[in-house]
């Protein structure tokens, strides 16, 4: 499934502002079903196989005790990024909710989630079954203290699919499964048949964020300061453009044109999701997968480590500031540990094709999905590609995009274009820094 996440968290900041959240956490009056369990909201915007997997997974749960009841209401993603925080506000909204980590920072900030520190803190929710580099992107500072803000959800590293018809015609073998970036365009340039009838790769002229990080430097670093007009960044740009004139990949592609230029035989390689395999089987492409090769970027991950170039969709449940400590609370917890645990974990990687969460889950247990077992292996090299701060995200984006659309499509002078981003961009820092 492909998510177009609309990234409204400076909207929601400002709502935040002139509302106040002053109705939010009033535990007095917990609804309750016919048969007495306490009702408890989820929002998410799952609409496929992958929405069908996690309403069993509800089904079972509300089955499994009698206690809470989750009424899971399926929304629009764009609803969940415009409206709930009113919603929450008026304590109309959901008690939990789907969305994204860098959404899920500024309304953690902002107070209209509550951070989940102390669920993290209990054995009994068997949080150490999770992968850590997926929990660390929900850790945030909240008025100078470090807290744990949100739960796995939906936890997905890109890869490099590949057409292996393509793959095996151009003569190339498991030995060739590039290493590094640049063997990767090289790779590209040995799928790409002179006469225009093959792209080596398919690859979007925008979102880029993952590659300026693991070949760059980044576009701001880990606290906050503009990092994106740099000499490394201008470097790995020139090469993109060169690499696009050489006729390599087509050009003026977003994401979906990427994904159909795969799908149609046009292009040998794309970069994207786990469901792209699904996609590529229902069309008919016998396809493998190999992780993102990392670049020799300087930007230092909260980690330590550079060259990434594995980006993510990063979902987590997050519970909103209406439930405060009320008795919702405690049914919440008991779903996010069933959610969570190892049959469930199975039964979602396999309806939805996004690796599981818990790391106890076996490959074998994944063998009616091999590709997506072979996929989980980069979930815990995989970093969300904006992040970090209260808001701003669109934005910011849209500033890149500027940079790297323009740098694939025109002869526009690149230091011009990273001069006016970083112009852009730090004006964006200094609204939303996180501090």
């Amino acid at each position: 499934m492909k998510i177009k996440k609309t990234l409204v968290a400076g909207l929601a900041l400002s709502m935040v502002a002139t509302l106040g959240l002053s109705g939010c956490g009033n535990s007095s009056d917990t609804e309750t079903t016919a048969d007495g369990k306490i009702k408890i909201t989820m929002w998410h915007g799952f609409s496929e196989a992958d929405g069908k997997t996690l309403e069993s997974i509800v089904k079972d749960f509300n089955k499994s005790q009698d206690k809470y009841e989750i009424d899971a209401q399926l929304q629009p993603w764009s609803t969940i990024g415009e409206t709930m925080v009113t919603k929450v506000t008026s304590g109309d909204g959901p008690d939990f909710v789907t969305t994204g980590a860098d959404n899920g920072q500024g309304w953690s900030i902002d107070g209209t989630f509550q951070c989940v520190t102390d669920f993290y803190d209990d054995d009994q929710y068997e949080t150490k079954n999770y992968i850590d580099n997926v929990v660390e992107q929900i850790t945030f500072k909240i008025d100078g203290q470090e807290e744990k803000c949100g739960v796995p959800m939906g936890y997905a590293p890109s890869v490099v699919w590949y057409n292996t018809d393509m793959w095996k015609a151009a003569g190339l073998t498991d030995a060739d499964v590039p290493r590094t970036w640049d063997e990767l365009l090289e790779v590209a340039k040995k799928l790409t048949k002179s006469d225009g009838s093959q792209y080596g790769i398919a690859l979007p002229d925008q979102a880029w964020a993952p590659w300026i990080k693991g070949n760059g430097s980044g576009i701001y670093t880990t606290d906050g300061k503009v990092s994106i007009n740099t000499k490394e960044n201008k470097e790995f740009l020139q090469k993109m453009r060169d690499f696009y004139k050489g006729g390599y990949s087509v050009t003026g592609m977003d994401e979906t044109a990427a994904r159909e230029s795969f799908e149609s035989g046009q292009s040998a390689m794309v970069i994207v999701g786990p469901w792209e395999d699904q996609a590529a089987t229902d069309k008919g492409i016998n396809h493998d997968l190999f992780g993102v090769p990392d670049g020799s970027g300087t930007y230092k991950y909260a980690d330590g480590s550079t060259g990434s170039n594995i980006g993510s969709t990063g979902l987590y449940w997050w519970v909103t500031s209406q439930v405060g400590d009320s008795a919702k609370k405690q049914g919440i917890y008991e779903f996010f540990k069933f959610y969570n645990n190892h049959d469930n974990q199975v039964k979602w990687s396999l309806g939805s094709a996004y690796p599981p969460n818990n790391t106890t889950v076996k490959e074998s247990e994944l063998s009616e999905r091999p590709l997506i077992a072979k996929l989980s292996q980069y979930t815990d090299k995989s970093y969300i590609g904006i992040a970090g701060l209260k808001g701003g995200f669109g934005d910011i984006l849209a500033s890149l995009n500027t940079v790297t659309t323009n740098t694939v499509r025109t002869d526009d002078d690149i230091q011009s274009l990273l001069d006016q981003a970083e112009t852009e961009i730090q004006g964006y820092l200094d609204e939303y820094s996180a501090d």
